[in-house]
């Protein structure tokens, strides 16, 4: 089952809940809808540093509707959102409610969310959707519950339309999560700025600038809310990009080369990874020589036996990769589309017209003779950016979470033998477990604590570095619960 978002309803839906005061029914969804889009708008704050893991918002209201804490997961490891916001309430906590964008989970067990919010002494727990990993679904909740503490999930204890939009926007801020659970591919934007007519460079590949300043600030903060982004061998060539974030801070993401033939430059601003890395992908076998020169740079080389889309995003899912963004041109953009692989597309059109009946545009050849073949994108948003108009829209819907889970009772008439909430978890990672839930290709570091008193810590490059550093070694003296940074 999909989820198709759209702007407007030809009925509207109806509220599941006893409605004993119309008026104030309407104003308690408002207020609810209201606190959980600012949950999902404070988690999106993390886009990028908390991968592979969840994008985490929590607010605390008081029964007055007043603000008392709100906190987010700044990045991997770090203090979960619900403590944060229940430092920041205090004794406010008690009684209040607390509006959280996602179900809590923890891919080893960690309860630390939960409790926070037991031991503040919340009285009601309202969350947008629950967790996507089947593993960690339900569970939070079944706790909170057993504690005493009212929970609402929106759309299934009730709905309406301003809780479907609050709803939708936790689906959007948790996309790339959703998708992968689901796909077993990372959640890919097509990003692309061209001319009124439909142009992405003139005729002599010239492409600086199509968009304006405005808009390549937006650019960047794609780049930096993703974990990667990936360009064609002729992009190298033509521009020698350096796809960065140019923030000056927080996250960069990897940069990602494909290529068939290896036909790149000696020189390129790519090959420099004294900041960020670069992957280079391309097909087995082609140019030993320069595949060596890359590696003497510290580039890494990826050789496929067949290279194409879908099994270079079947790879970097397995090396834990959440969410790409595609900055390539028209010959790879349409390889990607056709693979299926590309979720949703960001096109900036600036008001310029350049012609040229061989200027290249954003898209190839798709095979498509009919106009009936079009692909119609869903969710369609338009945004003035400067002197540009924004386009974005998704070619596959995010796929649903309802229904969730069978009840207790359903499943035990059914299958007396099985429990769908206790479902094996392992505790010792490598690469993905079946639930897609830790990765020791993880693009972010990971802080461990080493010593016998665990006082002291040591950053790894990686969760792969971890576990190839002798077991007889300081450093390896620890339990294998760690969190990262």
């Amino acid at each position: 089952m999909a989820l198709s978002f759209r702007i407007c309803s030809s009925s509207p839906l109806i509220c599941r809940a006893t409605l004993s005061n119309g008026d104030n029914s309407r104003n308690y969804h408002t207020t609810d809808a209201a606190f959980i889009r600012r949950a999902a708008d404070l988690s999106e704050m993390s886009a990028g540093l908390t991968s592979p893991h969840p994008n985490f918002g929590c607010v605390i209201a008081t029964s007055s509707g007043k603000v008392a804490g709100e906190g987010y997961l700044y990045a991997q490891g770090t203090k979960p959102a619900e403590a944060l916001a229940v430092e920041a309430a205090g004794e406010f906590s008690r009684g209040a409610t607390a509006y959280l964008n996602m179900e809590p989970g923890d891919c080893h067990g960690d309860h630390t969310a939960v409790s926070a919010l037991v031991q503040a002494g919340i009285e009601r727990v309202v969350v947008g959707i629950r967790h996507p990993l089947q593993h960690l679904r339900g569970s939070a909740i079944r706790e909170l519950r057993s504690h005493g503490i009212e929970v609402n999930v929106l759309g299934e204890d009730f709905e309406s339309k301003v809780l479907e939009d609050a709803r939708k926007s936790c689906l959007l801020v948790n996309a790339p999560l959703i998708h992968r659970a689901c796909s077993r591919v990372p959640f890919s934007v097509l990003k692309y700025a061209m001319t009124l007519d439909g142009k992405i460079a003139a005729s002599s590949g010239h492409a600086a600038w199509i968009s304006s300043k405005l808009s390549r600030t937006r650019v960047f903060e794609l780049r930096g809310g993703s974990d990667a982004v990936i360009v064609g061998g002729n992009t190298v060539r033509q521009d020698d990009p350096r796809l960065t974030a140019r923030h000056g801070q927080g996250h960069t993401p990897t940069r990602i080369v494909m290529t068939q033939s290896l036909d790149l430059p000696e020189k390129a601003n790519l090959w420099d990874v004294s900041e960020v890395s670069t992957i280079v992908v391309t097909q087995r076998g082609a140019r030993k020589s320069f595949q060596k020169l890359l590696a003497s740079k510290g580039v890494e080389v990826v050789e496929f036996d067949m290279l194409n889309p879908r099994e270079v995003m079947e790879y970097f899912h397995l090396r834990g990769y959440l969410s790409i963004l595609w900055e390539c041109g028209g010959t790879l953009a349409a390889s990607a589309i056709s693979s299926s692989v590309i979720h949703k597309v960001v096109a900036f059109v600036a008001p310029k017209i350049i012609g040229g009946s061989k200027a290249p545009s954003p898209v190839g050849d798709l095979g498509m003779v009919e106009m009936t073949q079009a692909l119609n994108l869903i969710d369609v948003c338009y945004e003035q950016v400067g002197p540009d108009m924004l386009v974005s829209g998704f070619l596959q819907p995010i796929p649903d979470l309802l229904p969730v889970i069978p009840s207790e009772d359903a499943t035990v008439e059914i299958d007396p033998s099985v429990d769908p909430f206790e479902p094996s978890i392992i505790f010792f990672y490598k690469t993905w477990d079946l639930y897609g839930s830790f990765s020791n290709f993880s693009p972010h570091p990971i802080r461990m604590p080493y010593g016998e008193e665990n006082d002291d810590y040591m950053t790894w490059s990686s969760v792969e570095h971890y576990y190839q550093v002798p077991h007889n070694s300081p450093c390896k003296m620890v339990s294998c619960s760690f969190k990262t940074t």
